[in-house]
């Protein structure tokens, strides 16, 4: 009988030791993945503003139908990081790259861009301006103004 009982301590301690373990791994993981998203190197940061620095550096002076289809490629590009907030792209004219839209949802953001892309007009010529993030120097705000 006191074998059966030693015999059950011990297993409940096993078991309780594997839920320790596992929560662990979990939060582990959970904090492994914020970083992640965080911490990009240097050429995947390059790599990702590339997609928008290819219309244009900063201060280069583009035309409407070129700043409409940089404003597509930031509505893709809001689209394929939707699970991270953080990177959203947002687009506005005459104001500062780094102004901010009050909500971070991506139709929010996709919608305000919508409106900045039907108000540009083809022969007109616009005024490139980015918004750079101070941890990551990922472009998040491009600024049209014209």
């Amino acid at each position: 009988m006191e074998n059966a009982s030693k015999a059950l301590i011990i297993a409940g301690a096993i078991l309780l030791s594997i839920l320790i373990i596992g929560l662990g791994m979990f939060i582990y993981q959970q904090a492994a993945n914020a970083m992640g998203k965080i911490n990009l190197n240097e050429q995947q940061v390059q790599t990702i503003n590339s997609k928008f620095t290819n219309y244009g550096s900063e201060g280069s002076k583009i035309n409407g139908t070129t700043a409409r289809a940089l404003c597509e490629t930031v509505k893709s590009y809001n689209r394929t990081t939707a699970e991270d907030e953080s990177q959203y792209v947002k687009v506005t004219t005459g104001a500062s790259a780094n102004s901010t839209i009050n909500t971070e949802q991506l139709d929010a953001v996709n919608s305000a861009i919508d409106s900045v892309e039907s108000g540009l007009k083809a022969g007109k010529t616009y005024t490139l301006h980015f918004g750079y993030d101070n941890d990551s120097a990922l472009i998040i705000g491009i600024s049209l103004e014209g």
